[in-house]
């Protein structure tokens, strides 16, 4: 099986040869000879291997694991803005591909959450274990966390709720962690670290949550692909259109 060609090799080839590139032509299996589309060839260097042989299952195999880098790199553009955020969109093939003009079609459906956790802080007079570090407020120099620490040491309990997601709640997970070494910073959604403080003579638990929040996505796409073309267009309702006739070309390539 031939690898999908990179960007910078299809741009190498294109100037080589734009002339005959814009009127090539191939022979797709179970039709006539016909034309590539102008722009071929292309692709979006999704590195997802592309094979040359395909049937009902390779071609399932390959949009599955195509839309679902697809969707993710180039529809929502995910780049995560914390340690906590995460990605958490999955795709399947909902209609088995159907043979249509020497090439195959296909429906998938994705759904899933992407999630961007804000931070919950929580903070208790509670007793440290026997070997816990415990931070002087003293060294505590963020006046948000001051308060909190205060708070909880006089009245028994305090709650804070850091946001925007991203960089904020970095900013948090990342100071608790440069003052406490028992602190085990929280990575993903729903995990949790906590530290003691000593506050003029409490001790007081202070424990940073990552909470769920997150916001969620339900799609169709419809797929057209043979061994020299792939096509891609959202299915708005009910009834798939076209994907050649009123999608996007994706990926082009000649025959080896």
């Amino acid at each position: 099986m031939d690898p999908t060609p990179n960007r910078r090799a299809l741009l190498v080839a294109a100037g080589a040869t734009a002339a005959a590139l814009a009127g090539c032509t191939d022979t797709l299996p179970g039709s006539d000879t016909r034309e590539l589309p102008e722009s071929c060839p292309t692709s979006q260097d999704l590195d997802v291997e592309w094979p040359r042989d395909l049937d009902s299952e390779a071609v399932a195999s390959f949009l599955e694991a195509y839309e679902h880098v697809y969707y993710r790199e180039e529809v929502v553009e995910y780049e995560p803005e914390s340690r906590v955020d995460s990605y958490g969109l999955s795709v399947g093939v909902s209609e088995d591909p159907t043979t249509v003009d020497g090439g195959y079609e296909a429906t998938l459906s994705g759904s899933g959450g992407i999630y961007r956790p804000t931070l919950n802080v929580g903070a208790r007079t509670a007793d440290a274990p026997d070997d816990a570090d415990i931070v002087s407020i003293e060294e505590v120099d963020d006046e948000t966390l001051r308060e909190v620490l205060q708070e909880a040491a006089e009245s028994g309990e305090a709650e804070h709720h850091i946001e925007p997601p991203g960089e904020e709640v970095d900013r948090y997970i990342e100071l608790v962690a440069s003052l406490s070494s028992d602190f085990e910073p929280p990575s993903a959604p729903g995990e949790s670290g906590t530290a003691y403080f000593d506050v003029d003579g409490t001790t007081v638990e202070l424990t940073l949550h990552a909470n769920r929040f997150h916001g969620d996505y339900w799609w169709k796409a419809r797929y057209y692909v043979d061994e020299n073309v792939v096509w891609r267009v959202e299915v708005p309702g009910e009834e798939p259109p076209d994907p050649r006739a009123e999608g996007k070309l994706l990926e082009c390539r000649e025959d080896a």
